[in-house]
């Protein structure tokens, strides 16, 4: 199997602790800047699949997931929302490349 390169493990330290918050446990930011992890849900009325952006409120970077399920308990962002709606839902963050890993 070859070895993840830097950017693979940023993006799979990052789809872990999304994987963590979705789970309904605590997840600590993959940058250790110790800055609080936020999910922020996007998508249709009546859908439960959509998109989420995972950021950190502190380093202000994170990572876009597409076609991700949205729990029952949260209203999601309107992919139509305005631009006040989504400035006051995340602030303007840093998007880490995706990384694909792809073991053989």
């Amino acid at each position: 199997m070859p070895e993840m390169t830097e950017a693979e493990r940023v993006w799979e330290a990052w789809f872990e602790a999304y994987a963590r918050l979705r789970d309904g446990h605590d997840a600590p930011c993959p940058d250790g800047d110790g800055g609080r992890l936020h999910l922020t849900y996007y998508g249709r009325p009546g859908s439960r699949i959509g998109s989420v952006t995972v950021w950190c409120d502190l380093g202000r970077n994170g990572i876009f997931l597409d076609r991700v399920g949205i729990p029952e308990t949260v209203v999601p962002l309107p992919f139509d929302a305005t631009p006040e709606q989504r400035a006051s839902a995340i602030p303007e963050i840093r998007l880490i490349p995706t990384a694909m890993y792809s073991p053989d």
